[in-house]
């Protein structure tokens, strides 16, 4: 895919509630996806942390991207399934979350995601299994 083509391709999948987060695309290649969102005062639970919402979209976004990378961007997908694991309060300016294909199968796509704060502290890991739909 061109670099034209696949900047339009990341920049269609961050709209519309994406977007309204914050969710910025940082780097993609073939055994990493990272991306990473600013924490505003509408992004935070009553305590003052990034809602878990917003950290549960963070680490879907990002392994959505892996796993539409790992399939060289020809088919639709969708979330079959995810486990988060909230280990630590995400504080700070920024989260940044980075995700890696465990395996990748013919029409599902298992992925590893980790969520971090912007003092490198692990906050969130996830397990989430992409499904396959039908070609572009």
């Amino acid at each position: 895919m061109e670099e034209k083509q696949f900047s339009d391709v990341i920049n269609s999948r961050l709209k519309g509630f994406t977007s309204y987060c914050g969710i910025e695309f940082t780097e993609i290649a073939d055994e990493k996806c990272v991306i990473s969102c600013r924490l505003r005062p509408e992004l935070l639970n009553p305590s003052g942390i990034a809602h878990g919402g917003l950290i549960a979209t963070l680490t879907d976004v990002a392994a959505g991207m892996m796993a539409l990378q790992a399939d060289r961007w020809r088919r639709y997908i969708v979330t079959q399934n995810c486990n988060l694991h909230y280990l630590r309060p995400g504080i700070g300016e920024v989260l940044r979350a980075e995700s890696r294909v465990i395996r990748k199968g013919n029409r599902v796509c298992v992925l590893q995601v980790e969520c971090y704060t912007d003092a490198d502290q692990l906050c969130t890991t996830a397990i989430y299994e992409i499904a396959y739909l039908n070609e572009r």
